[in-house]
């Protein structure tokens, strides 16, 4: 009985210095791997006129945004915990999904190395809830913000290919509660111009007719006409067509401008 109470002791003996061991590792791991910086350091550096660094932000209108009353700077930028951040290539990165849920599938039939950023469209760190109007997201800012990479369908088309392109500005209207208007991206894109999803985001309806080509109340014509021979040729041939009658107009006018200016001196010159 005795020498099992002094193989007991000796056993545990031994192994409390080793559980003290690996609490020290622990704690000195811990430690080694925590940030030395505070967001108040971050601030110090990357704030609006800082000579610490050029990457730079505005205090004032993150505090303002949606993150700004929850979050810091760390919260987000979780690599960046000492100096060699400034040395290590995507050491500032974040990873949106780490908190939202939804991911972002925006473009991602293209290339891989072109697709957009949740950043590219919500901003770094203004990003305001969508119902703000100075978001970038709003539905009001939404054809500058999608100009940004689609700017050829978010630009105002020039009058000369604006004009033959032929639509049907009078269907029927009978939901008031959805925005008819050619600026309402999301109208027709849904979440694929959104996050990428295949399911319709919002209540605004005009994809059932402008992206159904079975649809039988489709469009004549085109949502984003542009006088392009190779992508939309007959808008093309329209505007030539138009641009040639306009010189011609001009060139009347012109004629009948000079006609009354000369001959109106040799008319008077005349008893």
């Amino acid at each position: 009985m005795n020498r099992c109470i002094v193989r007991f002791i000796c056993r545990y003996t031994m192994t409390i210095p080793l559980v003290i061991s690996m609490l020290i590792t622990g704690h000195a791991w811990a430690s080694d791997t925590a940030s030395e910086y505070t967001p108040e350091d971050c601030v110090e550096c990357h704030r609006t006129d800082s000579d610490e660094s050029e990457r730079q932000i505005s205090i004032e209108e993150f505090e303002a945004s949606v993150h700004g009353a929850e979050l810091t700077c760390l919260d987000c930028h979780t690599d960046v915990i000492d100096d060699d951040h400034q040395t290590s290539e995507g050491s500032g990165a974040v990873d949106c999904n780490a908190c939202h849920e939804q991911e972002n599938q925006h473009g991602s039939n293209g290339a891989g190395d072109q697709r957009p950023e949740c950043y590219d469209c919500h901003t770094r760190h203004h990003i305001l809830a969508q119902s703000d109007p100075a978001s970038s997201v709003h539905p009001d800012r939404l054809t500058t913000t999608c100009a940004g990479c689609h700017a050829s369908a978010c630009e105002e088309p020039s009058f000369f290919a604006w004009f033959p392109a032929f639509q049907i500005a009078s269907h029927n209207k009978a939901d008031f509660g959805s925005a008819y208007a050619k600026n309402n991206c999301l109208g027709c894109h849904q979440g694929a111009a959104a996050h990428g999803e295949s399911e319709p985001i919002d209540a605004q309806d005009c994809y059932k007719c402008h992206l159904d080509e079975q649809a039988d109340s489709a469009m004549w014509g085109v949502m984003h006409p542009t006088a392009d021979s190779s992508t939309q040729p007959t808008i093309f041939a329209a505007a030539s067509i138009y641009q040639v009658f306009v010189v011609i107009g001009l060139i009347f006018v012109l004629q009948k401008l000079l006609n009354f200016l000369f001959d109106r001196p040799a008319r008077k010159s005349n008893p």
